[in-house]
């Protein structure tokens, strides 16, 4: 849904929270493919960047799974509760998915 909003014009951002923080390590989501219609994890996150989608993570979240800043993504940016909450009174939208 991320790659498509951006596709039609909208900004979008993803928030890695709890386990999903997991998914920030680089090549985490190498081999994750459900297969068709849809494309491959990797694939996916790509398009996103390319098109100037933002992958934030939970900075709380990370420290409790036992994750530090230096082994995620570096193109992906950590966030404290204060960014969630300003982030989402300040969207014209959002959509949650767990």
């Amino acid at each position: 849904m991320a790659v498509k909003a951006l596709e039609k014009g909208h900004s979008a951002s993803v928030i890695l929270f709890i386990d999903a923080v997991k998914l920030a390590k680089p090549n985490a989501l190498d081999s994750v493919d459900i297969g068709a219609p849809f494309k491959p994890a990797k694939d996916l996150l790509e398009k996103f960047i390319e098109q100037g989608g933002n992958v934030l993570v939970c900075g709380a979240c990370m420290e409790h799974n036992g994750i530090k800043e230096s082994e995620i993504d570096p193109r992906f940016e950590v966030i404290n509760g204060d960014d969630v909450v300003d982030l989402m009174m300040g969207a014209k939208g959002s959509l949650q998915l767990s």
